[in-house]
């Protein structure tokens, strides 16, 4: 999180001198870089959280208005470890990958001549696989454990700002804040052992440069 924050705070600095060219109804606007996931995750029971993961983000965003666009935010797949809490503490409990689609309405204000400050908000929907559980968790519960986790759908939120190299390009710097709730299923030898509501509600960085067309 660190070194993303030092490239977005560079990316502001070198852009600094320059002059930003207003986006216009029409364009199309790619954003893709490195992207972290933060998640700031509970469980009910306690018994598991959710670790950082990382990936590389990738966005279209597509506008109506000179100062609104419509946005779908992907990625490669996120991988993240489960880590046990509570009754589990200290037990490696598996790890889980995902995909975050998420669809934004987008607002443009016009501040600046040195840089493109953007807002935006809407829907998320991520989807689990690959839940893999570790050996750790079979000598806990005493059996072949498995994992599976509910889809999510929920609310999203963003910031970003874009910082023009040219009329076309840009170093651009994002952070979202979703809404992410799941119910975990643990299996021990066939049979169910528990269900857990997880809230991982992350903070999702992404820095990299930003192209329109």
């Amino acid at each position: 999180m660190k070194t993303l924050t030092k490239l977005a705070l560079a990316a502001t600095i070198a852009g600094l001198s320059l002059s930003a060219s207003a986006y216009e109804k029409g364009d199309l606007i790619v954003r893709f870089g490195p992207a972290m996931v933060a998640p700031d995750s509970s469980s009910d029971p306690d018994l598991v959280e959710v670790d950082d993961g990382y990936s590389l983000g990738l966005s279209g965003t597509y506008m109506v208005h000179e100062s609104v666009g419509l946005e779908l935010l992907g990625a490669l797949p996120f991988e993240h470890d489960i880590d046990g809490t509570g009754g589990l503490e200290g037990v490696d409990v598996g790890s889980t990958k995902h995909l975050p689609p998420t669809f934004l309405v987008t607002y443009y204000p016009k501040l600046s001549p040195h840089f493109q400050p953007f807002v935006g908000a809407g829907l998320n929907y991520t989807t689990f696989f690959q839940e893999d559980t570790d050996s750790e968790l079979d000598a806990a519960l005493g059996g072949n454990t498995k994992l599976s986790l509910d889809d999510s759908l929920g609310l999203a939120f963003e910031a970003g700002v874009d910082v023009p190299l040219t009329d076309r390009l840009a170093l651009t710097a994002t952070v979202w804040n979703i809404d992410i709730d799941t119910e975990a299923e643990v299996r021990v030898n066939g049979a169910k052992a528990a269900e857990i509501d997880v809230e991982i509600d992350p903070w999702v960085y992404m820095v990299g440069v930003s192209l329109a067309f």
